[in-house]
């Protein structure tokens, strides 16, 4: 026999005798032990605790073990000490496992008494004095249901008197008191109470004080008219929907039942309690409320039995006329509500099988659950969200009772989460102290948030606690993980990797979780917390699970990235990544658009794990993550992000002191900045990858940096440079034996060769750039070489062949999922087809580059589409699109409007380099001046147009500018 005490003076008992531990060192380590029997408790942790060195340390734990008398207790692990006991025989963790009355008998007094520890008393006693107080009250509200209201009354004097604002033990005063027929004291105590949380708190009475109050106001009314409901609250906020959908459910001959569900503190009780005040009228028989305890702290769930105990005792059933059986006193209950209109509120519900009993043969019944009770027949559910911003902020002024700016409110009901319970103690507190401004409850909320999010009793953490306690071992161990998560929201993959499982034991899970109102889930297959509960989530994470979780987080987003980009772009670049945990069930991608589509879908997430790797040092997937999925933030135009993501990867890389992740890393980020123009940045870093690139012998890294060098050169209209980094770049391809890189070094020189002038050749280095691509099944790229080849043919006016590569462009595209890209490539086709005389086809073209804008942006409408690519400085969408619009303009004789797109594009071509476009909204802008009669401008246009246009050494673009020259120019046709 053996067992430890610490709920009271230090008490050890081995083989049935005490044994004595000296105060001092020993005492705490044993203390820090107890608290976590069977497992490590770190060194560095003890010395914290105990003080001196790890030396020291070794010596007491030595000790310790000798006053035990058996060195086989604490056993040295790696990293700490392990004190090998069991739960049941430490009284601390064997007190929340008994029942009320012989958990008590485990108090011995205040813990941790004679352990002569301040960090340990501050951490734990707190805590400790709640659980008691809680099983306290749990005992005394057993004693009351077994009639023992007259004994109690001295003790729960005592006990109100060392707890003056507990307010579960008032009203368990104030119910003894009634019961014993003393009703003007019974009064007097729920006045003294609400005096006190008024003046002390700048609280109202909460529900187990209202309800006891009522007791004794309702004691003499007749039992047909019972009303046993809360009262109402007057800053009732919001809910008109969800009070009308309730108020609709109107009985006809049968029972109507209504469940409310949602998370804690949500509000569901008071919505319940308002429905029934406002129907009244129309059950005047009964209106009774029973509180089923599901979710009430020390308090064990009231069973059915129990239940209809208390309904038919307020209905008046004589107690000798109450049957045992279960079966008998639900038939009972049923026979008693048939001939009456009542209406009954079952609060804190927790399964629909404790619900079944209850319900009657007819009237109304409120169900409220923070679970869905999806199997309670005939049941209309109304689940509950958060409040509105204007709901959320009018509760807010109406409890705190103060006007305070616009913004400042807004922001501290975003920190509530707009969770009812969350303003409601916000308000509470503000109201009484006048001396915080707006500006303190932000810092106060901003700085600790959960912490400042009670008052009292009332605590969102402790509402959130007893959902949490409910959960299985697997559904908490799931819950606490993705509190670790940084991102916006999760899919069942993610999931599954937190803990090692199949994707489909994830959704079991999380459809579990979700059932009880733990995640949220907006979007089928995506998941996410509320606010608050993801701080308690992550909260919630026990110590040694910590770097585990999180290291399967990244795995799944590093695995995930790299198959994806895999799938999208085949020919770039790979880099080897060793992943800790491999994900058991990780997502597949079939096509580039599935690969797309996912990096779509996780965009944030991934650049959350980018920043969660570098909080946490895991410097290897800060800097390989963002190489897996820059590329798609390239094709999708966000610029500013593939610089913010490439800069972590580059300072992760310098922290590994790994000069080829740094020679990577310094190569993502030059792309980077070329992508937003910003060319001298670019080279800054270009050139210091390529030295380094060549220092470690990735000759395909230094092929690449070379073929990025190439492209400034040719923006700059340095052909000779670009010619020569791009020719050099083809030779190291082939010698990296690199198809798809030797395909892009093709690509890049035959451009260049168009843009000299050299139509021939740059036609046979495309060819071949083509078929690399096509060989090797790089779908996107070879979209945008056949892109290329129909500018050539659309330069030399071969229309046919122009057409043709371009339809074949536009289908390959579309095989990638890339719809930016798509829009952009339509969008010039369509212009190509303007020049060719084709408005058939233009019209048709340019209705679809709208369309595809606002559907891989996610927005409504052009206007939105155009703001958004400002904002992210896409400037190659944003020409793309108003190209689009001003032609679809024109072709439908919409001249003003399609000459201020038309302006507008001329703006964003010039905000970028890509000085080959301007030439054609010069012209374009020339062609819309003449139309409307401005000549001058016009001719101005014109000009600009043909000087343009040789600089694109195309016969193509010199003769429409000529052509637009010479009618700007001409005579105007006299008037008839």
């Amino acid at each position: 026999m053996r067992s430890f005490g610490l709920l009271g003076p230090l008490d050890v008992v081995l083989d049935g005798r005490h044994v004595h531990v000296p105060p001092g060192k020993r005492r705490v380590v044993l203390a820090a032990l107890l608290l976590r029997p069977g497992q490590v408790v770190g060194v560095d942790e003890l010395i914290d605790l105990v003080g001196g060195s790890r030396g020291a340390l070794q010596t007491t734990v030595g000790r310790l073990r000798e006053d035990l008398g058996r060195s086989e207790l604490v056993l040295t692990r790696p990293g700490g000490y392990l004190l090998d006991v069991r739960h049941d025989e430490v009284d601390l963790h064997r007190f929340g496992q008994l029942e009320p009355r012989e958990a008590l008998k485990l108090w011995r007094g205040r813990p941790f008494a004679d352990i002569g520890s301040d960090a340990l008393e501050r951490d734990h006693v707190p805590a400790l004095t709640e659980k008691h107080l809680a099983t306290l009250e749990a005992r005394i509200e057993q004693d009351l249901r077994d009639g023992r209201h007259e004994q109690l009354v001295p003790e729960l004097r005592s006990l109100t008197q060392h707890n003056p604002t507990r307010e579960r033990m008032w009203a368990q005063l104030i119910v003894a008191l009634h019961r014993c027929d003393r009703q003007t004291e019974a009064l007097q105590a729920y006045d003294d109470i609400r005096t006190r949380l008024a003046e002390e708190l700048g609280l109202d009475p909460g529900r187990d004080l209202q309800q006891a109050r009522h007791q004794v106001l309702t004691a003499d009314n007749r039992p047909r008219a019972r009303n046993d409901l809360p009262g109402d609250i007057p800053d009732f906020a919001g809910r008109a929907d969800d009070l009308d959908e309730i108020l609709a459910a109107v009985p006809s001959g049968c029972v109507a039942i209504t469940a409310i569900d949602g998370m804690a503190g949500i509000g569901k009780t008071t919505l319940a309690v308002r429905a029934a005040h406002r129907l009244t009228s129309r059950f005047p028989d009964a209106q009774l409320f029973v509180d089923l305890h599901s979710y009430t702290e020390g308090v064990e769930p009231r069973t059915p039995s129990d239940a209809l105990l208390a309904l038919l005792t307020a209905l008046g059933v004589p107690a000798q006329d109450i049957p045992d059986g279960l079966d008998a006193r639900a038939a009972r209950w049923r026979a008693e509500m048939a001939h009456r209109k009542a209406l009954v509120v079952l609060d804190n519900a927790g399964s629909a099988a404790q619900v079944r009993p209850l319900l009657p043969g007819t009237g109304l019944v409120l169900v409220t659950s923070r679970r869905r009770l999806v199997d309670l027949d005939a049941a209309r559910t109304v689940s509950l969200d958060v409040l509105s911003e204007e709901d959320s902020l009018k509760l807010l002024a109406s409890i705190a009772g103060k006007k305070a700016d616009l913004g400042a409110s807004r922001e501290i009901v975003r920190l509530c989460g707009y969770l009812p319970l969350a303003v409601r103690i916000v308000g509470a507190r503000w109201r009484t102290r006048p001396a915080w401004s707006a500006q303190d409850v932000t810092r106060r909320l901003t700085e600790h948030r959960l912490t400042e999010l009670a008052a009292g009793e009332r605590s969102v953490a402790g509402a959130f606690a007893l959902s949490y306690q409910q959960l299985t071992p697997e559904q908490q161990r799931l819950f606490r993980r993705l509190g670790l998560h940084t991102g916006d929201d999760w899919d069942a993959h993610l999931a599954a990797a937190v803990i090692g499982s199949t994707r489909a034991e994830a959704e079991r899970l999380l459809d579990e979780l979700l059932d009880v109102h733990l995640v949220q889930q907006q979007e089928n297959g995506r998941y996410r917390f509320h606010d608050l509960l993801a701080e308690h989530a992550k909260a919630s994470v026990e110590p040694d699970e910590k770097d585990e979780a999180i290291l399967r987080i990244l795995d799944h987003y590093l695995h995930g990235a790299a198959a994806s980009a895999l799938r999208i772009a085949p020919g770039r670049p790979q880099i080897h990544e060793d992943v800790t945990y491999e994900p058991v069930d990780p997502p597949v991608f079939a096509t580039p658009v599935e690969a797309l589509a996912w990096q779509e879908a996780e965009r944030r997430n991934l650049k959350a794990a980018v920043y969660l790797a570098a909080y946490e040092g895991h410097y290897r997937y800060a800097w390989q993550l963002p190489h897996h999925f820059a590329h798609f933030l390239l094709l999708r135009g966000l610029g500013r992000e593939r610089i913010e993501v490439q800069s972590v990867a580059l300072a992760a890389a310098r922290h590994l002191g790994d000069l080829e992740a740094r020679a990577e890393a310094l190569r993502g980020l030059g792309s980077a900045y070329l992508g937003q123009e910003n060319h001298a940045e670019a080279e800054k870093y270009l050139r210091e990858a390529l030295g380094l690139m060549r220092q470690t012998g990735n000759v395909r890294g230094e092929a690449s940096t070379l073929g990025l060098l190439g492209m400034i050169a040719r923006e700059r209209q340095d052909f000779d440079q670009a010619m020569e980094h791009f020719q050099r770049g083809l030779v190291l391809m082939r010698q990296a034996g690199a198809p798809t890189g030797e395909a892009n070094a093709l690509q890049h020189i035959g451009i260049v060769h168009a843009e000299r002038g050299e139509d021939a050749e740059a036609l046979a280095h495309l060819e071949r750039s083509h078929a690399l691509l096509e060989e090797h099944g790089d779908v996107r790229s070879y979209a945008g070489v056949l892109h290329d080849i129909a500018y050539v043919h659309f330069g030399l006016s071969n229309d046919e062949e122009c057409v043709s590569c371009a339809e074949r462009s536009l289908a390959a595209y579309r095989e990638s999922g890339d719809l930016r890209a798509e829009s952009i490539a339509t969008a010039e086709f369509a212009y190509w087809r303007y020049v060719m005389g084709d408005f058939a086809a233009v019209r048709e073209m340019v209705r679809e580059v709208p369309r595809l804008c606002r559907t891989y942006m996610n927005l409504p409408d052009d206007d939105a589409v155009l703001a958004a690519m400002e904002e992210i400085r896409d400037h190659v969408g944003q020409v793309g699109l108003l190209v689009a619009l001003s032609l679809g303009a024109e072709v439908d004789g919409r001249l003003v409007e399609a000459l201020e797109h038309t302006r507008r594009c001329l703006v964003a071509i010039r905000s970028t380099s890509r000085w080959w476009s301007e030439y054609k909204v010069l012209a374009q802008l020339s062609t819309l001046h003449l139309a409307l009669g401005d000549r001058e401008t016009a001719i101005r246009y014109a000009e600009e147009v043909v000087v343009a246009a040789a600089r694109l050494r195309q016969p193509r673009a010199l003769a429409v500018a000529q052509r637009i020259l010479a009618t700007a120019t001409a005579p105007a046709a006299p008037a008839s």
